[in-house]
């Protein structure tokens, strides 16, 4: 087992924090089952070659923490983080700067995007870390010896693959492009109930009433699920919201025909509510439809610029030819005459140019 320390108290996570240099690792354990938002079981933390575990069912006073993963001038070195800065909005409710994603950084000095952090520390240190900890209770006390082993294993390589990345970005004139996307992670918006019904599948068949009352049944369903910590399925399904939606007047024999009599005893009114306010006001701005066959064929162009130029500079396909990039671009193009913001910047040096001559063959 590495060595570490064992954080349970405020003022063990206050001295602790005395120790943290400029550049710190950072990974978390946690569990989301029946729950809308992770629950924290681990922090773990290295700078150098020292690692902390910290316990968040013993501390309640995290600014030593939060200040180290607010200050810009201090590195957060993390992998594949996405999950990550989930449960710290959350549970910290701060937003970490000066992120580095190692499994980011990776994509752009080799042709791999998704590479996992254990295949990465073999392929780069040539370590082979211990299996994952499959099931694993992350809430219980005391951890197991195996849970503490590969908790500390998960961060103790991230201050060398943090060196060894940077150097390679630099080597290769890559830093700015870099640090360009992960300044657009620590920017991304967190959840927004308002939003939501903008990704239902088929939502795109609605009127602008029907998107109204699905915006305001899909914000409701993410409220009342944030409120309870349950999952949203567990509240009211897609489906059902999408469903409502295309009713003109939703009534409680409609909703107990789609729902079970709990959920539709427990909800229904509120249901009934929101569709009514949200009929009352309608989205003005129609939903994308399926792209045409042209505009694939065109998308399918946009993508052979992509994979030739990435595999011709060894970056990963994914940094210039991702189909849902491609897509939103494509939109943006032909409503803006622009191409979207990820094509601009870094990007749009790369393929920017032949991304406009094709798109500018758009149907007006």
């Amino acid at each position: 087992m590495a060595k570490h320390q064992w954080i349970d108290s405020n003022a063990r996570l206050a001295d602790a924090a005395e120790r943290w240099n400029g550049v710190i690792g950072l990974d978390t354990e946690f569990q989301r089952t029946d729950t809308f938002y992770p629950i924290p079981g681990l922090y773990q933390l290295v700078a150098d070659t020292e690692i902390w575990l910290i316990d968040p069912l013993a501390i309640d006073d995290w600014r030593p923490l939060t200040r180290a993963l607010e200050d810009p001038a201090t590195v957060k070195i993390m992998h594949s983080c996405s999950e990550d800065l989930e449960l710290i909005a959350h549970h910290l409710g701060v937003r970490p700067a000066n992120l580095f994603d190692t499994q980011v950084a990776y994509a752009f000095v080799s042709e791999h995007l998704s590479i996992s952090y254990a295949n990465l520390v073999k392929t780069l240190l040539g370590l082979q870390l211990s299996k994952h900890q499959v099931r694993s209770d992350w809430l219980r006390r005391p951890l197991s010896d195996a849970q503490v082993s590969y908790a500390c294993e998960d961060v103790a390589s991230l201050p060398a693959l943090h060196r060894l990345l940077s150097d390679e970005l630099e080597a290769k004139g890559r830093w700015d492009w870099f640090r360009e996307d992960m300044a657009l992670r620590e920017a991304a918006p967190i959840i927004d109930p308002d939003r939501y019904y903008l990704g239902v599948k088929g939502a795109w068949r609605l009127n602008g009433t029907q998107l109204g009352a699905l915006k305001a049944l899909c914000a409701w369903r993410e409220r009342q699920a944030m409120a309870e910590d349950r999952p949203r399925n567990r509240v009211v399904w897609d489906e059902h919201l999408l469903q409502f939606a295309r009713h003109g007047n939703l009534t409680m024999a409609l909703i107990e025909a789609r729902l079970p009599r709990r959920l539709a005893q427990r909800y229904g009114d509120a249901l009934i509510t929101a569709h009514g306010e949200g009929r009352a006001t309608p989205v003005e701005a129609a939903l994308p439809r399926p792209l045409s066959g042209s505009q694939n064929a065109l998308v399918k162009q946009l993508r052979a610029v992509g994979l030739d130029r990435a595999a011709s500079l060894g970056l990963a396909p994914e940094l210039l030819s991702r189909r849902r990039d491609l897509e939103a671009c494509l939109r943006h193009h032909a409503s803006t005459g622009e191409l979207s913001a990820t094509f601009r910047g870094w990007r749009g040096a790369l393929v920017g140019t032949e991304f406009t001559t094709i798109l500018s063959t758009q149907a007006p």
